[in-house]
Order: C-alpha cells, then sequence, then structure tokens
C-alpha cells in the first residue's frame, strides 16, 4: 500500500515537470518566431525514479535569440530602386525641357505631333551698312571723287502657321510683312513679303543610340515687291523677285547639360525673264539666281526651368548667278558668302510658352552688321489647338 502511493506520487512529479519544460520550450520557439521543425530533435530519457519534482520557480530563465528584422534587406533594396528611379526621371525631365527650349528657337529641328495646329510670331531687324564709291573718269583722270556712306534698316513681322499631318510630317507656311528704310536713297517703303510653304519629315523612328534626322523643304515665292522691277534708284523692294526652292536635313544630339545641333541645306533659284529694268545705259532682260546653299551649328544650354541659352553659327554663300542684258551681254557677279554668329535667349513666361530673344553679328561684308529677333508662340492668345487625335 505504502509503495503504491510513493510510485503514485512520483508519476505525478515527472509529469507535472515534462508539462513545465514543455510549456518552456514553447515559449522560447516563439520568442524567436523561428518553426519548431528547425529545431534539433531532443532524445527522451526515463526519469530517475529518485529524482526529485523540480518546481516552476527553480526553472532557469530562457532569454530570447536576438533576430534581424525580417526586412531590413528588402527595404534597403527598395530605397536604393527608388532613389535610381527619381534620379532617371529626373534625368528624363531635365532632357525633356532642354529639348522643349532647345526646339522652341530652332523650329527646323522639330515636329508636332499629329493634329495639332501651332503658330509663331517672329519679329526681325537687320542692319546694313556700306560704303559707296562715286567717281568720274574723264581722259583717264578722276574728275569726281565722292564717298557715300549707305545705311539700311529692315523690319520684318512673319507669322507663321505649323500643321501636324502626321507624327513625323509637319507641314508650315510663313507670311511676312517687311518695311524698309534707305539712308542714301531716303526712301522707305512697305508691304507684303515673298510667302513661302515647307515640310519636316522625319523619314526613321527615334532609337536609343541613333541620332536624329529630320529631312525639311521649303517653297518659296515671289509675293514681295521683286528689286527687278522698281526703280533702283529710287525705290525699294519687299522680296526677292524669283521663285526657288530648297531641300536641307538637320540633327541634335542631347549631351548632358546641352544639345548639340547641325544642319544643311540647298537652294535653286528659278530664271526669271522679261524683267525690262534700266541699269545705267542697259536694260537687264533675264536673271538668274543661280545655286545658293549654306550649314548651321550650335549648342543650347538650359540654366533651369525658366532660362536658357543658344549660340550658333551660320554660314551660307550664293554662286552662279548672271545678268543678262537686252543687248545680249551677260554680267556675273562674284560669288557671295554670308556669315553670322548668333547667340538666342529664351525665358519660360508660362508653364507653356518660352519666348526667345536673338542678336546675330555680320562677321562677312554681305551679312548684316546686326540683326535682332524676337520670337513667341501665338498659343499664348488662343491661336493653336488639338483639332483630332
Amino acid at each position: 500500500m505504502m509503495r503504491a502511493q510513493w510510485m503514485n506520487k512520483t508519476l505525478l512529479a515527472v509529469s507535472i515537470q515534462i508539462f513545465m519544460v514543455g510549456g518552456a520550450y514553447a515559449a522560447d520557439v516563439k520568442a524567436q518566431d523561428v518553426p519548431a521543425a528547425s529545431e534539433p530533435a531532443t532524445a527522451f530519457t526515463e526519469p530517475d525514479p529518485n529524482a526529485t519534482a523540480v518546481q516552476p520557480e527553480d526553472a532557469p530563465a530562457i532569454e530570447p535569440a536576438p533576430v534581424a528584422p525580417p526586412h531590413t534587406a528588402q527595404t534597403v533594396q527598395s530605397n536604393g530602386a527608388a532613389e535610381a528611379l527619381q534620379k532617371q526621371e529626373g534625368d528624363a525631365t531635365q532632357e525633356s525641357n532642354l529639348q522643349e527650349v532647345f526646339t522652341s528657337n530652332e523650329r527646323q529641328y522639330s515636329l508636332i505631333k499629329r493634329g495639332e495646329i501651332s503658330t509663331y510670331y517672329d519679329i526681325d531687324y537687320t542692319y546694313y551698312r556700306d560704303s559707296q564709291l562715286n567717281l568720274a573718269i574723264q581722259d583717264g583722270s578722276v574728275a569726281q571723287l565722292r564717298v557715300d556712306e549707305d545705311a539700311t534698316h529692315t523690319l520684318t513681322n512673319t507669322f507663321t502657321l505649323q500643321y501636324g499631318l502626321r507624327d513625323n510630317l509637319t507641314l508650315s507656311t510663313s507670311l511676312p510683312f517687311v518695311a524698309k528704310s534707305d539712308n542714301l536713297k531716303d526712301t522707305t517703303t512697305a508691304g507684303l513679303g515673298d510667302i513661302s510653304f515647307g515640310a519636316r519629315w522625319e523619314p526613321f523612328p527615334l532609337k536609343a543610340g541613333r541620332l536624329p534626322l529630320i529631312l525639311f523643304g521649303n517653297i518659296s515665292t515671289k509675293t514681295g515687291d521683286s528689286p527687278y522691277e522698281v526703280n533702283p534708284t529710287k525705290d525699294l523692294s519687299t522680296g526677292k523677285g524669283y521663285y526657288s526652292a530648297g531641300i536641307g536635313a538637320s540633327t541634335r544630339k542631347y549631351i548632358d547639360p546641352v544639345v548639340l545641333f547641325a544642319s544643311v541645306s540647298a537652294n535653286y533659284g528659278f530664271k526669271e525673264t522679261g524683267l525690262n529694268q534700266i541699269r545705267g545705259t542697259r536694260i537687264i532682260d533675264e536673271f538668274d539666281p543661280g545655286i545658293s546653299g549654306g550649314f548651321a551649328f550650335g549648342f543650347a544650354y538650359s540654366f533651369n526651368y525658366d532660362v536658357s541659352l543658344t549660340m550658333s553659327y551660320q554660314q551660307s554663300f550664293n554662286t552662279e548667278s548672271e545678268f543678262t542684258y537686252n543687248t545680249g551681254e551677260s554680267y556675273k557677279p562674284a560669288d557671295q558668302t554670308s556669315a553670322t554668329f548668333s547667340i538666342a535667349l529664351g525665358v519660360r513666361v508660362s508653364p507653356d510658352t518660352i519666348v526667345n530673344g536673338t542678336l546675330g553679328i555680320g562677321l562677312t561684308e554681305d551679312a548684316p552688321d546686326v540683326s535682332l529677333g524676337l520670337s513667341f508662340p501665338l498659343d499664348i492668345i488662343g491661336f493653336a489647338k488639338k483639332i483630332r487625335n
């Protein structure tokens, strides 16, 4: 009887011990947040019958092992990706802004979207200064010598309309109004200039690593007053006096923080006949304008979102022109070369409007001594809209 009671007490103590050890073990696993399956298996040992039951308060305290936050690596990777994305977006925004301010002044390097209309107003002033030598020779000697200082002022107001026929094809037309003043002739004139029509076409879609190519062409009319149909001694003209057609190509390259650009063009003037203009003792019957061409290059730099600077060099030439008189004689003037250095400042006056001011300095005798220009889109007064998708 005594032995049975002792055995029952021993089994009860062992059961309590196993229960307490299991609870402590479960608490330890939960604190470490580690799956129980990952712990090594513990071999079960038969308790000693003479062992004394361990009370709960005597059990040693089990401290949970430190565990690193589970999302630390993912957070670092996410922050790095976000910073890289923000940098890419910032670069794209800077490039887009620079392209916008650049093409607002150099329109031959850009296109507009299909179905869109844009209008521009340009006002340009040019100043030519020249010295003319008037002399009379009689019996082999100079009988009269006079140097006349001449200066010509020209103010041109041009309205330009552009229409996106396709995403890669833009049509344009320009309507100029010209005012001129000549000091030597002491006269002025004003009237319609030569209306022109043009097109810009991008034959290849844009691809990374390939320079964009835009081909352009234009046809110029002779709606202005012809210099070969007015009195050359006292009247002024507002046009060139003949039809012409031209072609060209342009490209650009964005290199942070500037845009480099270049273009080349050629122009052919159509021969004019039946002129009947008196020049001295002879009468001009025909005029062949010959061939002209040119090139330009430069760069644009954006100081910030609101201010940009464009610097460029342009050079053009004219050759093979010829005058034919009613007597059958002909005269070929010397080839002409005109070179100009230009600086343009673009200022953003609203989120969608950029105004450009240009200063040009003539580098050759055939170029204007000084030229000034101001250009801005007429969108600011509502002369632009999208007419179809």
